[in-house]
């Protein structure tokens, strides 16, 4: 046991000091989603008001769910007000937390018939494959949600493993009530977290009624055995067993109740906060990061929808949407199905550049509702990729120091030069009608296509990235002829594929082993419901966007550590038998 104990803080310090490696040596402040988060949390310390606005009056808004500007907000009221580096120091710490927190899970996990040594080992390798997977660790630099949602998002499933696992009704309740707060608490970090929370529920309602049925079949085996016994056995034996059955439903009902009960504990406030102050019913942030009346280009999203395989396009097709122009150059072929289809797409496209305004006027600073444009479901394309040219995004303002003075004249040349230009296009309800009617074909056309095909190439390239995005050397693997050599992407890239394919291996002989032994059934149930369903959410989206499933590293790595004890066993016994 010392053993195992010492090994874990060791593997514990390693994993801290790598964090607050990456939280100073690489910080990145690139997300426009991060500023975005900063900005509301500058002003609910200095002005009370939950707001994106950049000058008063302030007013309230509810495009992001509360969790992580708070967070925010509570690291800058101790540490000073913008001080993102205590942020990242502390979201080090919190990201330490979870992959203790995934040692548990494994624990967890395993199979009950195995002996307490191999169990500790698979909690003591699903650590280790915890500290040492980069792809959540990034994050931690980054002003954004990923690693205060993975913690809470683990701290939920492990609560629901323990509700599941205990003898007691009472702790059962508690701690399934637990699971309800915790994944109450991820869902106003991200929207999307409370599919963790279903997971956790569609378990322990799928558990039960096998349980229940289990028993009903006993009764009914018992009873037809029982025909040829006294009645009066024959009676109590089947009251026996319809009590069992009683309770089994009972503690399921009682289960199901308090992990809702605890979810909705954790929405009230943010929803009531809604009601009183919009008078509308909004428990989460909209899906499109959008106020009441604000016009959501639901046809020209949705003509995306139809062939946006990768999260390259939404850098140049998305984020500039209303903010630059968006050049036909940049749809590949396979948008279109017809020249005629491309023409009708080139005509929506132009009428929505127009031509840059001449009028000379100073650089907009940047807009907070541009910014908004990504919600928390990922329905909105963000600017951190770094796909993005010069001349698809939006001009940035000029620093304090590199604005010219009120005596200086600006030249001619000055004057027309793309930077004292303002884009004039606009996404209006008529164009985005086009590209509505331009997505009703294409669905008509290849059904297929639009509910299964593209969905699949989307959610292998969301699974299958190598996941480097926010490192010095980000970028994507294929073509291997423009991979960057002055970042050393011809070896750290090919090493995170392999990295992925690894994790994604473990993970799925941890479900194997896991499906071998009837109890340890539930968990594997558990681990489907908390991947697939958001991958398959997640797929459905326009903007695939790799960073949204760094999450589930967390639950990988728990069945990884069970793969790892079962391979661990295997190899030992095989080194005993060759001796």
């Amino acid at each position: 046991m010392k053993r195992y104990i010492g090994i874990a803080l060791m593997l514990v310090v390693a994993g801290l000091g790598f964090r607050l490696l990456l939280a100073l040596r690489f910080p990145t402040d690139e997300p426009d989603d991060g500023r975005l988060y900063a900005l509301i949390a500058m002003n609910v310390v200095e002005h009370r008001s939950f707001s994106i606005e950049t000058e008063e009056p302030f007013l309230p808004t509810y495009i992001r769910v509360p969790g992580y500007p708070l967070f925010l907000a509570g690291v800058y009221s101790l540490f000073g007000h913008g001080n993102n580096s205590a942020v990242r120091a502390a979201q080090a710490v919190v990201d330490t937390l979870t992959c203790l927190l995934v040692a548990l899970l494994a624990l967890a996990w395993s199979p009950e018939s195995w002996p307490r040594e191999k169990r500790r080992r698979a909690a003591l390798m699903a650590l280790a494959l915890a500290v040492l997977c980069p792809f959540p660790a990034i994050y931690v630099a980054t002003i954004l949600t990923e690693t205060n949602a993975a913690l809470l998002a683990t701290a939920c499933a492990l609560a629901a493993t323990l509700g599941m696992k205990s003898a007691s009704v009472g702790k059962s309740v508690a701690w399934w009530m637990t699971a309800g707060l915790l994944g109450g608490a991820a869902t106003m970090l991200r929207s999307e977290c409370g599919l963790f929370v279903a997971a956790a529920g569609v378990t322990l309602a799928l558990v039960g009624l096998k349980r229940a049925f289990s028993l009903w079949r006993t009764r009914a085996n018992r009873k037809a055995e029982d025909k040829r016994e006294v009645g009066v056995r024959a009676n109590g034996t089947n009251e026996l067993v319809t009590a069992s059955v009683a309770r089994v439903s009972s503690r399921m009902l009682l289960c199901g109740m308090a992990l809702s009960f605890g979810f909705a504990v954790a929405l009230a406030p943010w929803t009531i906060r809604n009601a009183r102050v919009f008078g509308v019913f909004q428990p989460i942030a909209p899906s499109q990061a959008n106020m009441p009346g604000q016009f959501v280009p639901q046809g020209y999203i949705g003509w995306l929808r139809t062939w946006v395989d990768d999260v390259r396009y939404t850098a140049t097709l998305e984020f500039p949407l209303d903010v630059g122009p968006i050049r036909i150059e940049n749809v590949p072929d396979h948008a279109f199905d017809s020249p005629e289809e491309r023409e009708r797409v080139t005509a929506l496209l132009d009428r929505y550049n127009n031509q840059p305004s001449p009028a000379i006027v100073e650089p907009p600073a940047p807009a907070p509702e541009s910014e908004s444009k990504s919600s928390d479901t990922g329905e909105q394309a963000s600017s951190e990729d770094d796909g993005v040219s010069e001349d698809d995004s939006p001009d940035e303002p000029e620093s304090p120091d590199e604005e010219e003075s009120p005596d200086e004249e600006e030249s001619p040349d000055d004057q027309d030069s793309p930077a004292n230009q303002i884009f004039a296009g606009e996404m209006t309800p008529d164009i985005d009608a086009g590209f509505a009617a331009l997505a009703r074909e294409r669905i008509a056309r290849h059904p297929l296509r639009h509910y299964l095909i593209v969905p699949l190439k989307r959610a292998s390239s969301l699974w299958f990235d190598t996941h480097s995005q926010y490192y010095p050397f980000q970028g994507e693997l294929f073509p291997l002829s423009h991979l960057d050599r002055d970042y050393h992407q011809q070896y750290w890239l090919p090493l995170f594929m392999f990295l992925t394919l690894l994790y994604t291996g473990l993970a799925v002989a941890g479900a194997w082993v896991m499906g071998k032994h009837p109890d340890s059934r539930p968990w594997l149930l558990m681990v489907a419901l908390l991947t697939l369903p958001r991958i398959a959410l997640l797929s459905s989206m326009e903007n695939p966007e790799p960073r949204y499933v760094v999450v589930l590293f967390a639950f990988v790595s728990a069945a990884g550590g069970v793969a790892m004890a079962a391979a661990w066993d295997w190899l030992a016994k095989v080194w005993i038998r060759g001796r």
